[in-house]
């Protein structure tokens, strides 16, 4: 694993102002990633003890300090507990079987019916309710997407087998942002298939050949 979300997006899934798509992307990255999540804790921890510094304007007791505090590490645990009794969920495309990270357990009835482009690639829309495109991205071995780049930004999440691209070779657990600096063509490595959870902010657009033919009036493709 050698691709991490920035420093900005991990301060702001710490502070939780991060949005809800690139919010559930970046828990199932911390998942399989100890140096983000051990990042994650210090900036968790630093910004409790700026919330339990002195304030002029706020005179809590120390004793109501600590019983908030104590439920706060109650409430943890107990969710902690809660998401460990979760069984494991399993979705199925070209007759395999994954299983899904943690994170996205509470979402999965939200995605949709795996739509087939020509038998090798293969998307399912999950639903969050908020304006950028969420999907399970699955691209069979020995095949390559056409050349595309993107009107937005595109985060690609890694969740089984690996792919590469113009930038460079990606595994399980590795997390990629894309712009419109970028034009790129994904492929997948003969008999190595790849799962992918991707976010996308506005549709991408085809760069070459005949897949051109999806950016009619300008308005992209989304997958």
């Amino acid at each position: 694993m050698k691709n991490h979300p920035s420093e900005e997006l991990l301060k702001a899934y710490a502070d939780g102002s991060i949005d809800a798509c690139n919010g559930l992307t970046l828990a199932a990255h911390l998942e399989t990633c100890e140096h983000c999540h051990s990042k994650v804790d210090e900036l968790e921890s630093q910004a409790s003890q700026i919330m339990m510094e002195p304030d002029a304007e706020i005179d809590i007791e120390q004793s109501m300090m600590d019983e908030i505090f104590n439920n706060i590490v109650c409430l943890s645990k107990d969710k902690t507990s809660l998401n460990t009794q979760k069984p494991s969920v399993k979705i199925e495309v070209n007759g395999k079987s994954f299983v899904l990270p943690k994170s996205l357990r509470g979402v999965s009835k939200r995605l949709s019916e795996w739509k087939s482009y020509g038998g090798k690639v293969y998307t399912a829309h999950l639903d969050l309710g908020e304006e950028e495109r969420v999907s399970l991205l699955y691209i069979a071995g020995g095949v390559q997407v056409p050349q595309h780049t993107h009107k937005g930004v595109e985060t690609t999440l890694v969740l089984h087998g690996s792919f590469s691209d113009e930038e460079g070779y990606y595994s399980e657990g590795d997390y990629i942002v894309a712009d419109g600096s970028i034009k790129h063509s994904p492929r997948t490595e003969e008999g190595q298939d790849c799962l992918c959870l991707t976010v996308l902010s506005e549709p991408m657009v085809f760069t070459q050949g005949v897949a051109r033919v999806f950016n009619i009036f300008g308005k992209g493709m989304y997958p």
